[in-house]
């Protein structure tokens, strides 16, 4: 078995057994059209595939879609690697706002596509093929697969990127905006210094971009008044927090101004404070709060896998 193949095939059990059946086709000595079988098998396994990325529930939705095939309830494989690449984000957005060449892309998606269709009609000239030749087209069959699905994953990348240039500093600006309550609770007062975003997973449906947001955000905690503070009696601690947060915006339109935070997504992951202070307390630390810098509460933030194929 071909690892990407397996790699690829791996979210569904369906899909694992077609292409341990394809690859029976190929060891099927007997059969003089035992290439054709397999050439047909990764076909449709590429079929199936593309369904997954794409259903056709979710593709017949996007204003892109225009049923080039002509027939009714028919989506062709162009459309389907179409929305794995790009959702419902239109190709003008994604041509002049992100500044990408999808007729380039879509070049490098029909080479794939049309590789995996080359062998699949009997002909004479690929009946009944030696050993030799049947080993070499079954590794460019095999090859044109991973190929397309790269090709889908490397475009679909590109947008996901530019996305992220586009966009990341309005995702500060709405955590910026939102109240914190978890950290406004350790202290008389709080104020937000800085926001850093490690990470963001972005998910293009027919209609909405979403983002989940991964960070730290720095913060100044002030213990008593300002007038506290100015006569020596209050204490001001710099921390940092992790945080999570869900953001959406229109896929006909994704922009700065049109995202927004998912309400009840923010979530500042505090625990380490109370836990330090739990520790310290037991090595009997009169003042815990006063021990504490930034350095000691940053840790690396895990997030769930996004159930996204690529």
């Amino acid at each position: 078995m071909d690892q990407r193949i397996v790699n690829l095939v791996a979210g569904s059990s369906f899909e694992h057994s077609l292409y341990s059946a394809a690859l029976r086709n190929l060891s099927d000595t007997g059969n003089q059209l035992r290439f054709n079988n397999f050439a047909y098998a990764m076909r449709e396994l590429s079929r199936h595939f593309l369904h997954r990325l794409a259903p056709d529930a979710e593709v017949v939705k996007c204003p892109w879609y225009k049923n080039i095939t002509k027939e009714e309830e028919k989506i062709a494989r162009s459309e389907r690697a179409a929305y794995a690449v790009h959702g419902g984000l239109s190709e003008e957005y994604v041509d002049e706002t992100l500044g990408l060449d999808l007729s380039e892309m879509n070049k490098r998606l029909k080479v794939a596509i049309d590789g995996l269709s080359r062998y699949t009609h009997i002909q004479e000239d690929v009946f009944d093929l030696p050993v030799e030749q049947v080993e070499a087209l079954a590794q460019e069959t095999t090859d044109s697969f991973a190929g397309l699905f790269d090709a889908i994953k490397r475009c679909h990348d590109d947008i996901v990127y530019r996305l992220h240039e586009a966009i990341d500093d309005a995702a500060v600006e709405e955590v910026l905006r939102d109240t914190i309550q978890a950290i406004d609770e350790l202290a008389t007062h709080h104020f937000i210094d800085e926001i850093y975003v490690d990470e963001t997973i972005i998910r293009i449906t027919y209609d909405t971009v979403h983002f989940d947001v991964a960070g730290m955000v720095g913060v100044e905690l002030q213990y008593g008044s300002s007038s506290d503070w100015r006569s020596g009696d209050g204490a001001k601690i710099d921390i940092s927090f992790p945080f999570i947060c869900k953001m959406i915006c229109p896929a006909e339109n994704p922009s700065e101004e049109t995202l927004k935070m998912v309400q009840g997504s923010l979530i500042v992951d505090t625990s380490r404070w109370y836990e330090s202070d739990d520790e310290e307390s037991e090595e009997g630390d009169a003042d815990p709060h006063g021990t504490k810098t930034a350095t000691d509460t940053e840790q690396i933030y895990s997030r769930p896998e996004d159930n996204e194929m690529f």
